[in-house]
């Protein structure tokens, strides 16, 4: 299992996405594998010109996957 190592108490709380640096999940609403209260950092993915958005936001999930998901089925908060 993949463990993420983060503590809220090294990042700031923001309400600006497009700052943020890490997302805080605080709930689910599907069953995904992400610890709820864990720390994650966001990577970014970003596509050709071909695709038809630009880049989309992911996190490695616990399982140490690219997990994409997380933006529409988690209640989360962001730090920087």
């Amino acid at each position: 299992m993949y463990e993420q190592r983060l503590d809220e108490s090294d990042f700031r709380l923001t309400n600006n996405e497009e700052e943020a640096t890490h997302v805080k999940i605080l709930a689910c609403l599907r069953n995904m594998p992400v610890t709820i209260g864990g720390m994650y950092k966001l990577y970014t993915m970003t596509y050709d010109d071909c695709a038809a958005v630009e880049e989309e936001i992911y996190i490695l999930d616990d399982n140490g996957k690219e997990n994409f998901s997380f933006w529409i089925c988690c209640k989360k908060e962001f730090y920087k």
